[in-house]
Parts: C-alpha cells; structure tokens; sequence
C-alpha cells in the first residue's frame, strides 16, 4: 500500500515547485530564453498581456532575452557560417 501511495505523494510534491505563477513559460534564466526563443515569445506575450506581471523574475529574463535575441541569432549564424567556410 505505501509503495502505490509513494509515486502519486511525490509527484503531487514535485508539482508544487513548478513556477505556475511566473507564466506558461517561466523559471527560466536569460540564456535558456534564448535558446528557446519560441517559448521565450509565449513568455514574452503573456507577461504583456498584464501590465502588473512585469515585475516577475521570469518576464524580466524573457523581456531581456527579447532584447539579446538579435545581436545573439546574429553571432550563431556568423559561427555557423565560419565552420562551413572552413
């Protein structure tokens, strides 16, 4: 009994350390942003969509990856091309 008890206790546990509250996306730093720039927008839209969201950590780290992903698509397409070049 405790053993069929035991899975289902720490699955519900685990459940309450996800960042619910910092958005569909969110718990992420500003470099998992960037490599995730997909999620990054849906983070990014959401934390848009309520003005009194912008103080959370996560839309902080989307907003500012938001602001990186250029000059950083950027430097990966240029190191990308370097090695098919060489």
């Amino acid at each position: 009994m405790v053993k069929k008890l035991a899975l289902p206790i720490a699955l519900f546990t685990l459940a309450g350390c996800s960042p619910i509250d910092q958005g569909p996306q969110g718990g992420h730093d500003v470099s998992w942003y960037l490599h995730h720039q997909n999620k990054m927008s849906q983070e990014v839209a959401w934390c848009k969509d309520n003005a009194s969201r912008s103080d959370l950590d996560s839309c902080k780290n989307a907003n500012k990856a938001e602001g990186e992903a250029l000059s950083y698509n950027a430097n990966k397409t240029i190191k990308s091309l370097g090695k098919k070049l060489s």
